[in-house]
């Protein structure tokens, strides 16, 4: 039985390196675009003035040819909350309310730019938000892409290193102050109870009905089996995620560090919009088990069968045997 352990043991550690081997690998040089989201409230008539940062690492392949331009954005209403750049919708109209710079002082609706290896740079977007501007959420954002024309006359000169990029974008949440409706709600908040691989992970299903984003705020908490003393919590940096007016998002939460084998108890909970809402709670007991620890315990409980059976048949023989030499 030790051995047969042994054998799916070490098929369950190769599985896991040839997953590894095979998983693609973070590039070292990875192009950055700061921050990822920015959220303003505005009132009609406001004007406001933001940044973007774009690094390029030093050790980048190359120097980066750039466009800095604002694009609407929405999401999908199928439930996979997938972002899109190029629809728009009631509540993109502010892309036709910005400009961008690269100095805050002129405007334009690009900007061009270089960043050679270890440069960083900045543009700027001026929001102005029109007097008759109805109620509600607004989205942008700000994407930096690789700028194909001044790449290419740069490819030219075989001495220069050109690198290229995707589009990174800088995301853009806006509130215009009037009639604003916050309404929407948390459906399967869901722990799964039997885990065969670590980590541990929960979900949530956010939907907003309100004309305006919802952000949303959750955390986990994770107890021993018989104890309260919260073995991972993320109570002092709770998650949030933001979910557009008309949207379905589901959002999951992970323990990173999930032991291999264990009972926990596990509780989730989330807020819709604002941590003074009454949030829902979810809790259920967890059981951590590998694959190779439920054959395990199939082949003992196999096992001890066996041995129970072979014990009865034999002790049914002697028992037999017995009552003929008394005969």
């Amino acid at each position: 039985m030790a051995k047969n352990k042994n054998i799916l043991v070490s098929l369950v550690g190769t599985m896991m390196m040839l997953v590894s081997a095979l998983a693609p690998c973070a590039s070292v040089s990875a192009f950055t675009v700061s921050p990822q989201d920015q959220e303003y409230v505005l009132t009609p008539g406001q004007s406001v003035t933001g940044e973007v940062s774009a690094f390029n690492p030093s050790d980048a392949e190359g120097d980066f040819y750039y466009i800095v331009e604002a694009v609407p954005f929405s999401v999908s209403d199928d439930g996979k909350y997938s972002p899109s750049f190029d629809a728009e919708n009631d509540y993109t109209d502010i892309i036709n309310w910005v400009t961008i710079s690269d100095d805050d002082e002129s405007a334009a609706e690009e900007v061009h730019g270089v960043l050679k290896p270890g440069e960083k740079g900045k543009a700027y977007y001026t929001i102005t938000v029109p007097k008759d501007a109805r109620g509600g959420g607004q989205y942008f954002g700000v994407r930096v892409k690789t700028d194909a024309e001044a790449t290419q006359k740069a490819s030219s000169d075989d001495t220069v290193a050109i690198r290229e990029v995707l589009g990174i974008v800088s995301l853009v949440y806006v509130e215009v102050s009037g009639d604003i409706v916050v309404k929407g709600e948390i459906m399967d908040n869901n722990i799964q109870s039997f885990v065969l691989t670590p980590p541990i992970t929960t979900s949530f299903v956010v939907k907003n009905e309100g004309n305006t984003h919802a952000k949303i705020s959750y955390n986990m908490q994770v107890f021993p089996l018989f104890s309260d003393e919260e073995v991972y919590t993320t109570e002092e940096d709770m998650g949030s995620s933001y979910v557009l007016p008309g949207a379905t998002r589901m959002i999951t939460q992970t323990w990173d560090k999930t032991p291999a084998v264990g009972i926990f108890r596990v509780r989730q909970t989330v807020y819709y919009d604002s941590t003074d809402t009454e949030p829902s709670v979810t809790e259920k007991l967890v059981i951590v088990c590998p694959v190779w620890l439920l054959f395990l315990i199939f082949f003992v409980i196999i096992a001890i069968i066996i041995w129970i059976v072979m014990r009865a048949r034999s002790r049914g023989k002697n028992k037999r045997a017995q009552d003929a030499a008394a005969a």
